[in-house]
């Protein structure tokens, strides 16, 4: 059973970051239908928009934070497991809901 303090839905601390290029595409995503003014290339790579401090795929309301292509999401996502080092490392260094990335009225800092 998994550790109910580890629930992604509120906590959505791994899809937030200052980083533009934070979440690059591996050839394998190709197949999926992301939406193409969600994504951009630099240097031949494609990476998933975080303009506005988290993935632009990330709806936020309620004190929810759900993923919008949570089907079709890209294999790094995938890949992700709540509770994991990298999970632990993401909630540290973004907080829960982002609340490290975004200033107090809920903007990107």
């Amino acid at each position: 059973m998994p550790d109910p303090s580890f629930d992604c839905v509120s906590c959505g601390a791994c899809c937030f970051s200052r980083n533009p290029r934070y979440l690059a595409l591996l050839p394998w995503d190709a197949s999926r239908t992301l939406p193409a003014d969600s994504l951009f290339s630099e240097g031949g790579q494609t990476f998933v928009k975080f303009d506005c401090g988290h993935c632009v795929h990330l709806q936020l309301a309620g004190g929810k934070a759900v993923c919008g292509v949570y089907d079709d999401r890209p294999e790094a996502c995938r890949a992700f497991r709540a509770g994991s080092f990298e999970c632990v490392k993401a909630r540290r260094a973004n907080g829960i809901m982002g609340a490290n990335v975004r200033d107090a009225e809920g903007e990107p800092a």
